[in-house]
């Protein structure tokens, strides 16, 4: 009895750590990249990256956030002061005017370490900015990872677990009751 107890609780035990750590690692962070730098008024979400990152406007243009990635994002200013409301899925934009001269931080609060920054005029801070550039990712991505995570693994180890569970407690049970 005891040993079909360890039978069953091993693989219980191995597929409860892989649905606990399995989304996290799918989960990902924010740019990976070197900063980019450009002038214009479009914004490119893709590759978890804004792109550029960094961008010189002048004062009253009006800046575009364009979603060609195939996951979520959001388009946050820093404090929440200006961005978008929802979420943007693939395709959608978002626009927003900036009347002043300033440096305006923005970022995707989805996904960690996806932060840009909208410089107006001649780039006196708007705000004051005590904002640092994390430290640079040690893993390696691979340029053909699909953009979003399958959930069909994780609901069959679910099944599987859900399966075991029931079977080890119908067992119990009719153990108990013979006794």
């Amino acid at each position: 009895m005891r040993r079909q107890l360890i039978a069953l609780a091993l693989p219980i035990l191995v597929g409860a750590l892989l649905v606990l750590t399995g989304r996290p690692a799918l989960a990902g962070g924010g740019c990976h990249g070197p900063d980019t730098q450009g002038s214009g008024t479009t914004v490119e979400l893709t590759a978890m990256c804004f792109s550029p990152t960094v961008l010189y406007i002048q004062p009253g243009d009006r800046v575009t956030w364009t979603n060609v990635d195939g996951m979520l994002h959001v388009v946050a200013g820093t404090f929440s002061s200006w961005g978008s409301p929802t979420t943007l899925a693939a395709g959608d934009t978002m626009t927003h005017q900036f009347p002043t001269a300033g440096i305006f931080a923005y970022s995707c609060p989805l996904h960690y370490g996806m932060n840009a920054v909208v410089i107006v005029g001649d780039g006196k801070a708007s705000l004051p900015l005590a904002v640092t550039r994390p430290a640079a990712a040690t893993a390696t991505t691979s340029a053909s990872a699909p953009a979003e995570a399958n959930p069909w693994p994780l609901l069959a180890i679910g099944a599987v677990l859900g399966a075991g569970l029931g079977y080890a407690g119908g067992r119990r049970r009719k153990a108990q009751s013979r006794g």
